[in-house]
């Protein structure tokens, strides 16, 4: 299943998806290739066929296993610090900022005014340990950032 042909794979997850429901074997594979495999477009088919292979039971925070921070890519993004390029909408000067991947709210350099920024949806939203994956300070600040943008 690892090939560097993307469509290999896509197509070797894809007849794993439509022969390997409740097969322990055929989700052992699926999680061994996303504990290995970088390439997001195929992480993510990775989990849709997984979610296909799997019974239909939810777990529950008590059942579920917490992931490594290098399995779970909604948190490395959330915890990791992005450099960005911003144009201040009070003082409109020019720069960067470093925000961490939970803020929606920093700074600006020149006028000190607050700059607010859009947060992408994350896994952690629905994840049942999400706020255990990247901290309840940071989980907290991260939904706040979110329902902000929903409104």
């Amino acid at each position: 299943m690892y090939d560097e042909d993307a469509d290999k794979v896509k197509k070797a997850l894809e007849e794993i998806g439509r022969v390997g429901k409740n097969n322990l074997d055929a989700m052992k594979a699926v999680q061994d290739f996303l504990r290995r495999e970088r390439r997001m477009p195929l992480r993510l088919l990775a989990m849709q066929v997984l979610s296909k292979t799997k019974s239909n039971h939810q777990p529950t925070k008590g059942t579920f296993k917490k992931p490594n921070i290098f399995e779970c890519p909604g948190a490395e993004k959330i915890k990791r610090v992005e450099i960005i390029d911003v144009t201040c909408p009070n003082c409109h000067k020019k720069g960067t900022a470093s925000v961490a991947g939970f803020e929606n709210e920093f700074t600006c350099e020149s006028c000190g005014e607050t700059i607010e920024r859009e947060l992408d949806e994350s896994c952690i939203e629905k994840c049942p340990v999400g706020s255990e994956c990247v901290g309840p300070e940071r989980y907290r600040k991260y939904m706040r950032g979110r329902e902000k943008a929903k409104t």
